[in-house]
């Protein structure tokens, strides 16, 4: 009976209730014991396996860089905070695109917690220094900002090469292997795998500097840090005469010199040609990640990124450089002034590789 109602006399209405009450609760035994043949979830245990893999994460765990926001975090001088960024996308491992401002204090600057990296006066500082660029924080919450958004903010107008897989242990290191591995990326995204090894493209230094910030020795103890391979790479050109010689010394420079072919691999044997030294080609050791929504990435930039945008410079690398004779043949056609190599073959020791030259202004 509900405690409104009574049948006007104390005792049986005591009685009734009670009565019902029982009734309830054997049903409720029996519902219980019909389904227990229905495998339960102990949801006790599920709660600590969840919370372990958040103070205990496994360090040989990567997250997926796309090389040329590393670039342009490097190049805006955001390599901390951009980590931050990184780590706060790999703590929201539902994708929910925000994280508490508690959770990330207790993950990245609690002094037992496992993705610990600073104090919390840093992770501030860290937060204040990426407000706009990688987030907007709440009372409560940091909101995280999409790859194109933070693409955008950094003047990164185009995502090219594919995305890597970086390790977690390097963003957990010091801010300076996180440096070297954020330059290392673009290398590893360019890499490719061929019948002979994995290869990379030439590239010369100033234009990294000019995508990167980087200064020249700051790129080779980077490539020290971090793995980075670099290949010699030679390019061999016109008969070695006097007319020939004067011409090519007005665009190679120093770098020029004699190629005495005694093997006979460019015509008659024992004839001195023309070479010169090209821009040195990289290999990195991140391992690739699939591209993904890459194409729906690049999509957003184009309607983000427009001109009078601050830091909206167009970085493109030209292509001169092709694996075969033919594709460098097909772009020499398209505009025959332009010169363009295409890999010839590589040494015995391996010590360097040479290029043939098509197109540009013939010499005699």
């Amino acid at each position: 009976m509900p405690a409104h109602l009574g049948w006007g006399s104390a005792p049986t209405t005591a009685a009734i209730r009670g009565a019902l009450a029982s009734q309830a609760q054997a049903r409720a035994q029996q519902e219980a014991h019909n389904l227990d043949w229905l495998q339960q979830p102990e949801l006790p245990i599920v709660i600590t396996t969840l919370n372990q893999k958040k103070d205990h994460p496994n360090h040989n765990e990567a997250v997926k860089l796309y090389p040329d926001i590393a670039l342009g975090m490097l190049r805006q001088e955001q390599a901390a905070a951009g980590r931050i960024w990184l780590l706060l996308k790999h703590i929201d491992c539902d994708g929910c695109g925000w994280v508490f401002v508690n959770e990330a204090r207790e993950q990245l600057a609690r002094k037992n917690s496992k993705l610990r990296v600073c104090g919390w006066r840093q992770l501030r500082n860290l937060l204040k220094q990426g407000e706009g660029i990688f987030w907007r924080r709440g009372k409560e919450r940091i909101w995280l900002k999409s790859a194109a958004k933070v693409a955008a903010a950094l003047g990164v107008p185009r995502l090219t090469g594919r995305p890597v897989a970086l390790p977690l242990q390097v963003l957990l290191g010091g801010i300076g292997d996180v440096r070297a591995h954020f330059y290392a990326s673009f290398h590893s995204g360019r890499t490719k795998e061929t019948e002979h090894g994995p290869r990379g493209m030439p590239i010369a230094r100033d234009t990294m500097t000019q995508l990167s910030g980087v200064g020249r020795r700051s790129q080779r103890t980077y490539e020290q840090r971090a793995g980075v391979k670099a290949q010699a790479n030679f390019a061999v050109g016109e008969v070695a005469n006097e007319e020939n010689r004067q011409n090519r010394a007005w665009t190679q420079g120093p770098a020029l010199f004699e190629l005495v072919d005694y093997r006979g691999r460019q015509g008659k044997k024992g004839r001195a040609y023309l070479a010169w030294q090209l821009a040195n080609s990289y290999v990195g050791k991140h391992p690739h990640q699939p591209k993904g929504r890459q194409k729906r990435i690049n999509r957003e930039l184009r309607d983000l990124v427009t001109e009078g945008m601050p830091g909206n410079v167009e970085r493109t690398i030209e292509k001169r450089y092709y694996p075969n004779g033919k594709l460098a043949a097909m772009a020499c056609s398209r505009n025959p002034e332009q010169e363009r190599y295409w890999r010839c073959h590589r040494t015995k020791n391996g010590r360097f590789e040479v290029w043939q030259k098509l197109g540009g202004k013939q010499c005699k």
